[in-house]
């Protein structure tokens, strides 16, 4: 029997969000640009979908500026941020003003003019394929049309509440591997 027969409530929004805060994602920032203007923000709530064809999501909450420059534009890059790139994720969250945003970092751009961080431990350069209206938030499927990444880049990750970083684990170790993880 499916657990869709039975009608269950929604848990409280506050217990909700503590507990999502405990999933750690990695930093990633979205941008668009749209004649010549650059625009972006840091999102947690990105994913691969398929890699046939290439796409992935980004959940963009409506509120904010990105939103309806990225739909505007029809393109974003999403560039997942490096352990040294922490500054850049607090930047484009709103920890500063909006004129730092793209002044920290250096940017460049790839196939659709989307603007792309130097450095990022991988960019993904997609044209919007589908969008789905969520509540506060819309989720963009993107179909990536470029990709560039930084071998061997650790990723800054979020979860807690806080900035963290991977624990570090080396290869060649011997044996004793297992017995340390």
């Amino acid at each position: 029997m499916s657990g869709r027969s039975k009608s269950y409530p929604s848990v409280a929004s506050a217990d909700y969000v503590a507990a999502i805060a405990q999933h750690v994602s990695s930093v990633c920032v979205v941008t668009t640009s749209i004649d010549g203007e650059y625009f972006g923000l840091t999102a947690t709530a990105v994913s691969s979908v398929s890699a046939e064809p290439p796409r992935l999501l980004v959940c963009i909450n409506k509120s904010g500026t990105t939103h309806e420059k990225i739909l505007k534009a029809g393109r974003f890059c999403v560039n997942v941020l490096a352990e040294d790139q922490e500054k850049v994720a607090m930047v484009f969250a709103g920890m500063g003003t909006k004129s730092d945003r793209f002044s920290t970092g250096k940017w460049t751009e790839m196939q659709t003019g989307a603007p792309v961080l130097v450095g990022a431990a991988a960019a993904f350069d997609c044209i919007i394929g589908e969008t789905i209206d969520q509540s506060s938030h819309t989720i963009v499927i993107g179909d990536v049309v470029a990709t560039n990444r930084l071998a061997g880049a650790d990723t800054v990750l979020y979860g807690a509440r806080r900035f963290r970083q991977l624990r570090k684990v080396f290869a060649g170790l011997g044996s004793g591997v297992a017995e340390y993880l």
